[in-house]
């Protein structure tokens, strides 16, 4: 299953290119996981979206020692030093939700 062209994974410190081969393809990590628990192959899946079915056994990890490249997530505003108040505010939750996460990582080290 493809969710996107090329899957990025470490290989110790250097990051890997992976290009998957398959019928099945979406852009909707919802539709992968669906697929990936109806048998259809294997996925390059959030832990978001894979944690309940990984504790219940329904999906396993298939190469552990090759972890997802670390991503971020980005907030795109205006220019300018002075944000509007929505803006901050918009802002300080995302940042408070996504560090109250185990899927999310703000800015620790990667192991």
């Amino acid at each position: 299953m493809q969710g996107t062209e090329t899957w990025q994974l470490m290989d110790g410190n250097e990051v890997v290119a992976i290009r998957p081969q398959g019928r099945f393809k979406a852009d909707n990590g919802i539709a992968l996981v669906a697929a990936a628990l109806a048998g259809l192959g294997i996925g390059y899946l959030p832990v978001a979206l894979t944690r309940p079915h990984l504790a219940s056994g329904a999906l396993v990890t298939v190469m552990p020692q090759h972890p997802s490249k670390p991503a971020g997530a980005y907030v795109v505003r205006p220019p300018g030093q002075h944000p509007t108040r929505k803006i901050r505010v918009l802002t300080e939750m995302l940042t408070e939700y996504f560090s109250r996460s185990p899927d999310f990582d703000l800015g620790k080290p990667q192991p």
